[in-house]
């Protein structure tokens, strides 16, 4: 690599060094706090000069790679591949336009082989770039994706010219990886997906393409195949019940089901727990068992597990399967009844669990687990309920998204305050209060609702915990396109039950202008927010936060108190409320005096929940 490349990746890995959560809850966190900004302040000077090292060596050099030299090439290609070495993804979107830029060199020049491991490895960053936004339903790069894998795979017709080895890998990994594309919930989708995969099998489990490539891993790539068509029990959960479809993921799940116990009989282990699920749940949806032995199989399968097991395995046991018991539980009314009390041991179980990682904190995986129970979590109205899982397990997990939107959240309260105080009529309808006076007794319960607003309008951002803490520069833009994706997924985990609905709005406007002219998502419309009013504060709130320190975008600078009431004062009536802004400046004593500790007290009260501790600190509003 060239030494800017070198430098590159040495910033990267110190900023996630200085980004990454403590290893235990700090016994001083003032202390915490003080060094956890100057952290921040460091990470923040390692993005600004990666991204001058960009400005100045790279994307000029990209802007004409075609007139590249092969040494440049050379050094291009061993960019690429560190800033993806192992699982650690340091900088998944860079590769990305590397690998599109040397694939833009290798048509002009007409490398073949070049070409197909560059359409290839293309393919896979835009993959793994996609992957956050389909958990949310959301697939922007989809085309592209089967356009790069299929142009690869359709070098199959002059395979026998092709000598290099790795090269024709490269062809059958793709034709396998169109499955890849068909990720959308629907029959159509599955239907291609399944298409995808029986074609790469014919041709993988040919023996004249064997016989042709010895050398290549022939029996990876097939169970490979077998357990991506096993993911399309995700659509026979959904209620699919193409035979065509049951047959082949019986079929696949059977192979990878035997092809694990044959392992786990020769390590003396047990087969793992994903595969058994696979093959016990494609039964039940073939028929062949009903689904009363499926929920015994599992909750068999749950009470065997380790509590204090936080390995791939436990993970998956302790947090996803109650996650997939709940998913069968939704879509067959009858059994909600009758399995509440199972379910609600589930989710007491699932929180102590959590409580009990030998850090408290969470690792990405982790989070994933978490937000997909969120994502079929069933609510009962005398149960655990989803908002104070939110509230006690999931906010607190990402401390900089925690500080930001409990501070959001205490400004919101302020302004909820000062308006009561002042013009309570600009909040009707708020919680549904017609009057004035009505308002009035509610007081306590609003400001409560704008603290709970602020810490829960940014949720979906947990979603984009990966993509956050690993960016060491100024932000390109198919990474704010894939951030904006957030405040889908925040909406879908909060319309999901009762307790979480009425946040809903503040979640999905928080972003948008008021003037409705700028910001997104455009779906957000004003005249179906029953309180509008309230939105309008929890985005100035959260907006002044950002102002005041942004804990996301490593590249915008901090303001002063000045500057930001200045800033929003500039975007009244356009970015912002004007009866917002003007709350904001009739609050700047009280503002001024909360920003003296306002961060520290809200670090405190994430280690308190970190530590199962409802309260607050300073005696702010409990949670």
């Amino acid at each position: 690599m060239r030494e800017y490349q070198e430098k590159y990746i040495q910033n990267l890995k110190e900023i996630f060094v200085l980004n990454a959560a403590p290893e235990q809850i700090p016994l001083d966190v003032e202390a915490f706090v003080q060094e956890r900004n100057q952290r921040r302040a460091q990470a923040r000077a390692l993005a600004q000069e990666n991204t001058a090292l960009l400005r100045q060596e790279l994307f000029p050099l990209l802007d004409d790679v075609v007139s590249a030299s092969d040494e440049d090439v050379a050094h291009l290609e061993d960019f690429a591949a560190h800033l993806v070495e192992g699982a650690a993804q340091l900088d998944m979107v860079l590769s990305y336009y590397l690998h599109n830029a040397l694939l833009v060199y290798a048509r002009r020049w007409e490398k073949r082989d070049m070409l197909i491991r560059e359409l290839y490895q293309t393919a896979m960053a835009l993959f793994y770039m996609e992957e956050s936004a389909t958990r949310v339903k959301q697939y922007p790069y989809r085309s592209k994706l089967a356009m790069l894998f299929g142009e690869a795979a359709s070098f199959i017709k002059c395979y026998d010219a092709i000598e290099d080895q790795e090269t024709r890998g490269y062809i059958h990994r793709s034709m396998a990886n169109l499955a890849l594309v068909y990720n959308q919930f629907t029959e159509e989708d599955g239907r291609r997906k399944l298409m995808a995969i029986r074609r790469s099998l014919r041709i993988l489990n040919d023996p004249a393409y064997q016989e042709k490539s010895p050398d290549l891993p022939w029996d990876l790539f097939i169970y490979k195949s077998h357990q991506e068509r096993t993911t399309v029990l995700s659509l026979l959960r959904a209620g699919i019940t193409d035979p065509q479809m049951l047959g082949e993921v019986m079929e696949s799940a059977e192979y990878v089901y035997e092809r694990q116990r044959e392992s786990s009989l020769a390590r003396g282990t047990e087969v793992s727990l994903r595969w058994q699920y696979a093959y016990e749940a494609a039964q039940y949806h073939c028929g062949i068992r009903p689904l009363s032995y499926l929920l015994g199989w599992m909750e068999s399968s749950y009470m065997d597990r380790d509590e204090e097991d936080y390995s791939d395995g436990g993970l998956y046991q302790n947090m996803f399967l109650p996650a997939l018991y709940a998913v069968y539980i939704e879509e067959n009314p009858e059994f909600q009844a009758k399995k509440k009390e199972v379910l609600g041991l589930m989710y007491r179980r699932m929180s102590a669990y959590v409580r009990g990682m030998p850090d408290n904190l969470l690792s990405e995986l982790t989070m994933q687990r978490l937000l997909g129970c969120l994502q079929s979590f069933i609510e009962y109205p005398d149960g655990i309920q989803e908002k104070g899982f939110l509230l006690d397990l999931v906010v607190c997990r990402n401390l900089d998204v925690f500080v930001a939107s409990r501070m959001t959240g205490e400004v919101a309260r302020m302004l909820v305050e000062r308006v009561l105080d002042t013009d309570p009529a600009y909040l009707l309808g708020a919680l549904d209060c017609p009057t004035p006076a009505a308002l009035q007794e509610h007081r306590a319960e609003l400001q409560r609702f704008a603290i709970e607003g602020g810490l829960l309008h940014n949720v979906g951002v947990f979603n984009f915990n990966n993509l956050l803490r690993r960016l060491g520069r100024s932000w390109l833009e198919e990474e704010r396109e894939l951030y904006q994706f957030h405040v889908d997924a925040g909406v879908e985990l909060l319309s999901r039950s009762s307790s979480t609905q009425p946040y809903v709005h503040a979640a999905l406007g928080h972003h948008r202008s008021y003037d409705g002219k700028t910001g997104y998502p455009a779906g957000y419309d004003r005249a179906q927010d029953p309180c509008p009013a309230m939105t309008d504060l929890i985005s100035a709130a959260a907006h002044f936060v950002r102002l005041i320190e942004d804990r996301i975008f490593l590249f915008n600078q901090p303001m002063t108190l000045e500057q930001a009431l200045e800033r929003v004062r500039a975007e009244a009536g356009t970015r912002l409320a004007p009866k917002a802004v003007q709350l904001l400046w009739d609050l700047r004593p009280q503002l001024e005096a909360y920003l003296e500790d306002g961060e520290l007290w809200a670090y405190q009260e994430a280690f308190l929940l970190l530590k199962g501790k409802n309260g607050s600190a300073k005696g702010r509003g409990s949670l």
